[in-house]
């Protein structure tokens, strides 16, 4: 019981509306039933009630951010434009790095599949070129797939 006391109040205050002061032993061992019932169920109405501290931990890591983009957008108070411009260009770097990577990537991702769809492609040929018993083909087909086979 002692371990969820601050949840529990934070529960009995806004979800009951019930101080915790005027309640007897005996209903605040009621409610506190009730609390853990839910607990275990996984019906509060908010994740607060769960673990208050962390639920507090994530509100003041939203205010920090909200407080970082806010103050981004405000007036300057200190006149630094060359470290200022510095940073504005290593970040514009940085994300030119990433965009670049991103599209290096999609454009090795769309090779492959077609590399793999032509690998795919001869492989049906020459079980085919098999079948019909034309096997200098077949075997023409087998050295080009070969992956050790030098590149012409």
């Amino acid at each position: 019981m002692w371990n969820k006391r601050p949840e529990f109040t934070a529960w009995l205050s806004e979800v009951k509306q019930v101080n915790l002061e005027a309640l007897s032993n005996w209903e605040e061992k009621q409610m506190f039933k009730e609390f853990m019932e839910d607990h275990n169920t996984a019906t509060f109405p908010s994740k607060k009630y769960y673990d208050l501290d962390a639920y507090h931990r994530r509100m003041m890591e939203k205010e920090k951010k909200k407080g970082l983009k806010n103050a981004m957008g405000t007036e300057r108070t200190v006149f630094n434009d060359e470290e200022q411009r510095r940073l504005e260009l290593l970040r514009e770097r940085e994300r030119q790095k990433e965009e670049e990577v991103a599209a290096l990537k999609r454009s090795m991702q769309t090779g492959m599949a077609q590399a793999m769809k032509e690998q795919a492609r001869l492989r049906e040929e020459m079980m085919y070129q098999y079948r019909l018993g034309n096997f200098e083909a077949a075997a023409a087909i087998q050295k080009r797939l070969d992956p050790d086979a030098p590149l012409q």
